[in-house]
């Protein structure tokens, strides 16, 4: 079965090789959530800190490795990288399953942050490699679906496997597997979708080579403007008219679309954060918690699913509905006291961050004048996205101090306020590249 890609066909065998890489970039820290309780049993010497250093040391670790996967994603080395960043992934986790040491599991999740840090890019990387136009953005949605209903799979089996033995969660870690399977599918993507410095190097060179006759001097005045060439419209329709360069990146876009993107990740995490304290206030268990999160990643999976028929559907107002259904769900979570409520709070969370999230993506490739650095950019949005759920807790402390408020209800009051006024600028720029929706999106 061959797949449509916006420049020919490819097939399905590559792009389900490429969709693998999906499955395992949000597990990191998942399986010792389920066990914290056991651990201190355990290892009752050891401190809280050590064992709350396993769910945030992955995250961490991730960033840097992040930004190296971007760099290295500018060579020749893609398949390379990608097969390093699965084999880290797959070591950490076979290892963390026989480990009966806290330190080593410390040790072996900034392991686990690294691989996953290392295959994180490319993940939307290859998407934006091979497909283009509403090819790409179907895409995007695909695998933004694939990421969360993977972590909703994973985050049942983990608990189901926490209540036989604590070293059994640890086999969700082996999930990159799978793409270790698929990985030489990805050998046969075309090499001219590879979009690479060396690439773009060698047909700058064929281009500016002078023809019979033409002296140096005038290939190099030829040569030069081809060089520093900005495109007068980009490839989804925005103007790049008066935007600066620096990089290969345009600063104004990368700028904006970055803050945008940390915002919404920003407030749909806070959630996550914050429902394990405001809901046992209402007398509600546990189990309710996790129900009610596991469908804010349900609601996430569905609209990726049929992103391009939402964006069909409401076009140029579709970041007005995304930023909607996050202030709607916000909206409910401060007035409701309810399980059925919060149910349907976290759902409109949940398909609003959704529904921007991939659009976000697709954007992030169109932030560089030379697509060698699409996945470089994508490696910068995927900073933004952990930087910003290492910081909640941070930015809701500090405003509870200024405010000298420290309700349970508090930080849902503080990310509502905060999303009204982001529904402001959405609403001013709505033609502009960052909350713009043009028909390449879906036509």
């Amino acid at each position: 079965m061959q797949v449509k890609t916006g420049k020919g066909t490819i097939s399905l065998w590559v792009v389900m090789a490429i969709w693998s890489l999906s499955l395992a970039v949000d597990l990191p820290g998942l399986a010792v959530t389920p066990i914290e309780g056991s651990l201190r049993s355990i290892f009752p010497d050891v401190t809280d800190f050590k064992i709350q250093l396993l769910t945030v040391l992955p995250n961490v670790v991730i960033i840097p490795f992040v930004l190296l996967s971007g760099k290295l994603s500018e060579t020749k080395h893609k398949i390379a990288v990608i097969t390093a960043g699965t084999v880290l992934y797959i070591v950490a986790g076979a290892w963390s399953i026989f480990s009966n040491s806290l330190t080593s599991l410390i040790w072996l999740s900034c392991l686990l942050g690294a691989g996953c840090g290392l295959i994180l890019p490319f993940s939307t990387g290859l998407i934006a490699d091979v497909f283009t136009g509403k090819y790409r953005m179907k895409q995007m949605g695909i695998i933004s679906a694939i990421g969360n209903i993977a972590l909703v799979g994973a985050t049942f089996v983990v608990g189901f496997l926490a209540a036989k033995s604590w070293h059994l969660p640890f086999l969700v870690y082996l999930i990159p597997l799978i793409s270790l399977i698929l990985i030489p599918f990805l050998k046969k993507i075309p090499q001219s979708d590879y979009n690479t410095a060396a690439a773009d190097s060698d047909s700058s060179a064929s281009t500016a080579a002078p023809a019979a006759g033409t002296t140096a001097a005038n290939a190099a005045k030829t040569a030069a403007p081809a060089a520093t060439a900005v495109p007068a419209v980009d490839e989804d329709g925005f103007s790049t008219k008066g935007q600066k360069v620096s990089g290969g990146f345009y600063v104004g876009r990368t700028i904006w679309l970055l803050l945008a993107y940390f915002f919404f990740v920003f407030a749909t995490s806070i959630p996550a954060y914050y429902l394990p304290n405001l809901m046992p206030e209402y007398h509600m268990s546990t189990e309710e918690v996790s129900t009610v999160t596991s469908l804010f990643y349900l609601a996430m999976f569905a609209i990726g699913l049929i992103l391009n028929p939402t964006l069909k559907a409401f076009k140029k107002f579709s970041f007005i509905l995304a930023g909607g259904l996050v202030l709607g769900g916000l909206v409910m979570f401060v007035v409701t006291k309810s399980m059925g409520l919060f149910v349907v709070a976290s759902l409109l969370v949940g398909l609003g961050n959704g529904l921007a999230q991939p659009i976000f993506y697709d954007k992030a490739t169109e932030l560089v004048v030379n697509k060698s650095k699409a996945t470089l950019s994508l490696a910068y949005l995927q900073v933004a996205n952990y930087v910003a759920i290492s910081l909640v807790p941070v930015i809701t402390n500090l405003f509870m101090s200024i405010f000298n408020n420290h309700s349970n209800i508090f930080p849902f009051v503080m990310i509502t306020v905060m999303t009204a006024i982001v529904m402001i600028f959405i609403i001013i720029r709505l033609n502009h590249f960052t909350f713009g929706i043009k028909p390449a999106y879906y036509e």
